[in-house]
């Protein structure tokens, strides 16, 4: 349980507040989010949530980290299946697009008007380098294999990964001129891989 003002070590909020914290953030947006909100759609009083969180901008940072985790668990379900990281890139692109056009295409649905967005505004850098991790650890695997060029930085490499997949999120799919999400898949894959081949 919480531990009280005595000098104790605050433990972490309950994962059931966490995950109510992060619904309303995705409801509601960064601006519209209320710990009120958050004790009657978890069926708690309104002192509990604070004795969780400590205060709003600590639940709101909460939801974000949950949030964030959820975008980053939901593509890597999708994307570590694959054998290259052709096919890994071309795979996120393509759940990327679904995401732009269908909201529930990652559980949790992360979308209010653009959750992403709003993740990159309130937690963009821990977004980001997360999500270089992940994929700098996949640019590894294809150093491995002789599918990119063995002398990458591969969280430099993951970090270019990472900006390139985001931008899709944020630009209007008119502008990069994708018609499904199998184009997305198929030309992102092959635009951003060819800049990692091995050099001959």
């Amino acid at each position: 349980m919480l531990s009280g003002n005595d000098g104790a070590e605050v433990t972490e909020p309950p994962i059931e507040l966490v995950r109510v914290a992060a619904e309303c953030v995705r409801r509601n947006g960064v601006r519209g989010f209320r710990l009120s909100e958050v004790a009657t759609s978890a069926g708690v009083s309104r002192g509990t949530v604070y004795n969780a969180f400590g205060d709003k901008q600590a639940a709101i940072n909460a939801g974000l980290a949950y949030l964030c985790s959820a975008f980053i668990d939901g593509l890597a379900a999708a994307v570590t299946p694959k054998r290259t990281l052709r096919s890994q890139v071309g795979e996120a692109a393509a759940l990327i697009y679904e995401h732009a056009t269908t909201p529930q295409a990652l559980v949790p649905p992360l979308r209010t008007d653009s959750i992403i967005a709003t993740l990159l505004e309130h937690h963009g850098d821990q977004l980001c380098r997360s999500w270089a991790a992940f994929w700098s650890t996949l640019v590894a695997e294809a150093q491995r294999r002789g599918e990119v060029d063995p002398g990458l930085d591969t969280m430099h490499a993951g970090d270019w990964i990472v900006r390139v997949l985001l931008s899709l999120e944020i630009l209007p799919f008119s502008v990069a001129g994708f018609s499904s999400a199998d184009d997305a898949r198929t030309r992102v894959g092959d635009l951003m891989l060819d800049g990692l081949t091995p050099r001959r």
